[in-house]
């Protein structure tokens, strides 16, 4: 019996995403040991600390420094040459260590802090609903595009066929709140998405149903945005669409 195309589909996709929650899990691990250290530590320190190769732990300094979330400090010399490079958290991202515990106060269950968190983002596009009522021939990706500009992501693509809209997008801008509760990160795109839509038209927003996912090719910096006609979505975004980065 043949496989269909769906088939292969989804087998090549499921082994993509357990790869992408295993690195964040990694890079979740050495940016913890960070905001823990008393001092910034070496590749080396990280990775005795964390039981990792010094590979994979420099290869996930890389991306937390291009991420804003990690400095590179200059190591004490204890020998001939150039001393190691050390690394530190952000000042920044201390701050965020009580973000977590105020987080979760949003609700009992993921799917309860999605909808309170889109909840907010619905608030949020009603504010800043000027920008979006200036499209002058409202479609779902021009709208989608308009109002995550708005609230600082960068789109770097926007692909549309058959009706379909799909958006890549750098999550940075919910970066520390997407580390603990992605939920809450892709709730607030949703909302703010989905109202955006209503302000325009409202036959948008009953037309499509909006999806948030990860991008499993780019790390914790890029997420996809889909917008699908209802008539096709059979229930399926029903609940929460988590960006799921732990």
């Amino acid at each position: 019996m043949m496989e269909s195309d769906t088939e292969r589909d989804i087998e090549e996709e499921i082994p993509a995403r357990a790869a992408y929650a295993g690195e964040h899990v990694r890079r979740n691990v050495i940016f913890d040991a960070l905001i823990e250290a008393p001092a910034p530590m070496s590749v080396q320190m990280l990775a005795e600390q964390v039981g990792l190769h010094v590979t994979t732990v420099r290869f996930h300094l890389t991306k937390l420094v291009s991420s804003g979330a990690v400095n590179v400090v200059p190591g004490g010399r204890s020998g001939r040459g150039r001393p190691p490079a050390h690394y530190e958290a952000a000042p920044r991202s201390r701050l965020f260590t009580f973000l977590p515990l105020l987080l979760d106060q949003f609700g009992s269950t993921e799917a309860a802090r999605e909808q309170l968190a889109a909840n907010a983002g619905r608030i949020w596009a009603r504010n800043h609903s000027s920008h979006i009522l200036q499209i002058d021939v409202p479609d779902p990706a021009s709208v989608a595009l308009e109002i995550l500009s708005q609230l600082g992501f960068r789109v770097s693509t926007v692909t549309s066929i058959f009706g379909e809209h799909e958006l890549k997008i750098c999550a940075c801008p919910l970066r520390e709140i997407a580390l603990t509760h992605p939920e809450i990160a892709s709730g607030i795109q949703r909302g703010a998405i989905e109202e955006a839509l209503a302000l325009t038209s409202p036959a948008l927003a009953s037309q499509y149903s909006v999806s948030i996912l990860p991008d499993a090719l780019n790390g914790d910096c890029e997420v996809i945005v889909r917008l699908v006609p209802a008539s096709r979505d059979g229930g399926t975004s029903a609940g929460p669409h988590r960006k799921s980065v732990r």
